[in-house]
């Protein structure tokens, strides 16, 4: 257990809702698998993700034949990747999120959520 607190000041960060109206969020957010994202890099507000085998959200990948996608979302906020680290990142569950900037949306994740987040152009 890490007990040494860091500090980052993230700027600019883009909104991807069209509005607030019907948002939904996952109770106690989630936690990446920092090893599927690049190292020292940010996870935009908006990505696509899932949760894996191992209970780690990871992004966003249309399941095969016989394959289930679990937990599906958007992350609420960007989110710094360190290596080693795992970031707990929001995810929103419902809403009104804008296709065009949103990250690694694709018509598999879309029929995944339907229902829950009506994208709009």
């Amino acid at each position: 257990m890490n007990l040494q607190p860091r500090t980052e000041t993230i700027f600019g960060q883009k909104e991807f809702l069209r509005n607030t109206v019907g948002t939904e969020y996952k109770t106690g957010g989630a936690t990446l698998n920092a090893s599927a994202f690049t190292s020292g890099e940010y996870v935009k507000a908006g990505t696509a993700v899932y949760k894996g085998a191992d209970g780690l959200y990871v992004p966003w990948t249309d399941a095969g034949e016989g394959e289930t996608r679990e937990g599906a979302g958007l992350t609420a906020h960007d989110v710094k990747v360190i290596a080693g680290s795992n970031p707990i990142v929001g995810i929103l569950v419902a809403g009104h999120p804008l296709e065009r900037k949103c990250t690694g949306v694709t018509e598999g994740f879309k029929e995944e959520v339907k229902g829950y987040l009506r994208f709009d152009a």
